[in-house]
């Protein structure tokens, strides 16, 4: 089974969860990628960002779905998430990528690590954008 990906920006968790159905359009900041497990990818990019252990991630809730229904979904990024990425300049990105790739192996998982990076760089200015907005950073899974 595939996924399309879209990371975007939003004003809030309602104006999010209006775009379940059809996906975030090009009027708002966005980055597709193709099919990963994001669930996964938000808590360890959260626990590698924030120094927490993916333990005290989930505890916490990690990220939230706002959508309602099974498919497509809408997650808002957790908020410690988007302002480590927003404050993260590149290599703190490239760091982290690294780390991930890391993590992901020990999985058997491989990730491309241009593709890793290219992703973090992008989320990365999404959470800037968000931050400045005052608005917020969410993931549509289609």
């Amino acid at each position: 089974m595939s996924s399309i990906i879209t990371f975007f920006v939003a004003a809030d968790d309602d104006s999010a969860a209006a775009l379940a159905e059809g996906g975030p359009g090009e009027d708002l900041p966005s980055a597709g990628y193709g099919n990963f497990d994001v669930w996964t990818a938000l808590a360890e990019w959260e626990s590698l960002a924030t120094d927490r252990s993916l333990m005290e991630i989930e505890e916490a809730g990690g990220a939230g779905v706002v959508s309602e229904g099974d498919d497509p979904v809408v997650l808002a990024f957790p908020a410690s998430l988007t302002r480590a990425l927003s404050t993260s300049d590149g290599p703190a990105l490239e760091l982290l990528a690294e780390q991930w790739i890391a993590l992901r192996a020990e999985e058997d998982e491989d990730i491309d690590e241009e593709l890793a990076n290219d992703l973090l760089t992008d989320i990365a200015g999404l959470a800037r954008t968000a931050v400045t907005a005052e608005s917020a950073l969410y993931v549509w899974v289609c």
